[in-house]
């Protein structure tokens, strides 16, 4: 068996430096939560794609990474032309650590999706040229709170079908209004940004996003578009009974409950949530065949791997394990480990 992380951040600092010095909101959440544990370790790990990550991986028992641009510093922060280019020489970037490392790499395309003829322009180029495997995007469409439910980002879901590749969705930083209302902490700057984002509302926004496919009719729209979603489901599995209860097909006119276009179009990554349960409740909801491995890397510490595995193989015959693992992967995003 042969492991396959797919979803393992890395960035360009000297990329990044083009953005603005001061994105208002999100450089001042960051700047509350840069001394967070899992920021430390990543610390000298995130932009490397050499020695010490391969040297993690081969601790941690990890064939391949599948690389994509990790936090919410990405193309959308900049306007026009210049968005689009950071798109791209981000892109040109990860093919030259995937051209390095061919046995160890494959990447997920940065698109300049606040931009939505230019992002399909550059998913176009990225898998066809660059031979990336899909596409991840990060976070509400400039931080504004806007997502890809409205009709123009329709030829965006409609290219992904059309080169049958997956769109990874992680989370962001919540827009200003929203982070104000639900997650400040009157005197707590420091742990209203964990509140607001991995410790809550990260995963919170990703299903919101999720939902809102489902519920707006992108989905219908878009039967062979395929999503990929990181940590255990972003608590959807849980909730995946009450979804078809509260979103009844006979009162809302779905074509489709919403648990069958969730479990027929949404994958889900472990993505370092490292613990049984949460695991075991997304098999037994969505099925062996959508959960595929990730470490979350450079925020999880790889070395934590071979324990999990080996206590999951504990729980699943070893043929859901190996799926879990490897053929997952390799069947959606179409390579061999």
């Amino acid at each position: 068996m042969k492991v396959i992380g797919v979803e393992e951040h890395t960035t360009f600092p000297t990329l990044l430096a083009r953005l603005p010095k001061n994105n208002g909101h999100a450089s001042e959440v960051y700047a509350e939560i840069i001394e967070h544990p899992s920021l430390i370790y990543a610390k000298g790990r995130t932009a490397d794609l050499d020695l010490q990550r391969l040297k993690d991986m081969d601790e941690g028992g990890i064939a391949i990474q599948i690389l994509s641009l990790g936090g919410s510093n990405n193309s959308m922060l900049l306007p026009g032309e210049e968005g689009v280019r950071l798109a791209q020489d981000i892109n040109n970037e990860l093919k030259k650590a995937v051209d390095k490392h061919p046995t160890r790499f494959r990447a997920l395309a940065e698109l300049p999706m606040h931009q939505p003829e230019e992002a399909v322009k550059e998913l176009h180029r990225a898998v066809k040229e660059l031979g990336f495997v899909g596409a991840l995007t990060s976070g509400s469409i400039s931080g504004e709170g806007k997502f890809m439910d409205g009709p123009e980002y329709d030829p965006v879901l409609a290219a992904f079908e059309e080169l049958d590749v997956p769109l990874f969705l992680h989370p962001g930083i919540p827009p200003k209004l929203v982070y104000d209302t639900y997650y400040a902490l009157p005197g707590l700057p420091q742990l209203s940004a964990a509140f607001a984002l991995a410790g809550w509302g990260w995963h919170n926004e990703v299903a919101v996003h999720v939902l809102r496919l489902c519920l707006t009719g992108a989905l219908d729209r878009h039967p062979r578009l395929k999503i990929v979603v990181g940590h255990q489901g972003e608590n959807m599995p849980m909730m995946i009974q009450r979804f078809d209860s509260m979103y009844a097909q006979e009162t809302f006119g779905f074509k489709r409950s919403v648990g069958e276009m969730l479990r027929t179009q949404v994958w889900i990554a472990i993505s370092g949530l490292f613990t049984l349960p949460p695991t075991q409740a997304a098999i037994s909801t969505w099925g062996v065949d959508k959960v595929l491995f990730a470490n979350d890397y450079p925020f999880q510490d790889a070395q934590r791997v071979p324990d999990f595995i080996k206590a999951l193989g504990d729980v699943v015959a070893p043929s859901d394990l190996r799926k879990i693992c490897q053929t997952n992967a390799e069947n959606l995003f179409k390579f061999k480990a």
